[in-house]
């Protein structure tokens, strides 16, 4: 009876942790969104510069350049969109369909959403750009699907890993890649600095709520 109170607790105080994370994630992006649509100056000056830097410094330094534009292709639906398919069908064989599902949610509603908020910020490109893209600019789309397809990573995963030591090096590999992708993406001067931390905050602010759907109620979606 006490162990399942215990569980109860934990999987109420985890849900809470979530909620709250997506519910102050969502307060900066929303604001970040106004200021970007407003064309607000600070956020001007600050994207013009580093796009600026990031543009020299790409120029300079071809090898940079090259392995920007490598990590960049890792971050598109053409390469995530598989790999998830496949960790679906493993999920599905091993009896995790909840998981399965919620890998499916997590990058169908994110991506979903961030589409319509595209449109509506309608925010150009910059126009020096060194790689090809379309569309509008926030927020970025690259970064918003490997922020989420890492965040999902890493919670579906973290319950299967018994050892610390593994949660750790998945964070941190799965964080890094993420943070790689949003780095390739301002180095490639397809989108402002402003873009990608607004993909990074949308998916902190969408992909815990999904995940708090699919699980709640259940010990397993407590990290």
């Amino acid at each position: 009876m006490t162990a399942h109170l215990d569980d109860q607790a934990t999987t109420t105080h985890g849900g809470s942790l979530s909620l709250r994370l997506a519910a102050r994630s969502a307060a900066a992006f929303v604001l970040l969104a106004v200021l970007v649509a407003a064309k607000a100056d600070p956020v001007v000056s600050f994207d013009s510069w580093l796009s600026r830097a990031a543009h020299s410094a790409a120029i300079a330094a071809p090898l940079w350049r090259a392995a920007m534009a490598a990590v960049t292709v890792t971050g598109s639906t053409t390469v995530i969109g598989p790999l998830a398919a496949l960790a679906c069908l493993i999920l599905l064989v091993r009896g995790r369909w909840r998981h399965a599902v919620f890998v499916v949610a997590a990058l169908t509603i994110t991506l979903g959403a961030r589409l319509a908020v595209l449109n509506v910020v309608a925010r150009p490109r910059p126009v020096d750009q060194l790689a090809p893209a379309s569309s509008y600019a926030f927020p970025s789309g690259h970064t918003a699907a490997s922020a989420t397809a890492a965040l999902v990573a890493v919670m579906v995963c973290w319950p299967m890993l018994r050892r610390r030591g593994s949660r750790i090096a998945l964070a941190v590999v799965a964080g890094l890649w993420a943070v790689a992708v949003g780095v390739s993406r301002v180095a490639l001067v397809v989108h402002w600095p402003t873009d990608v931390l607004g993909a990074w905050l949308f998916v902190l602010a969408v992909v815990p709520v999904v995940w708090w759907v699919c699980f709640r109620g259940q010990k397993t979606y407590t990290l």
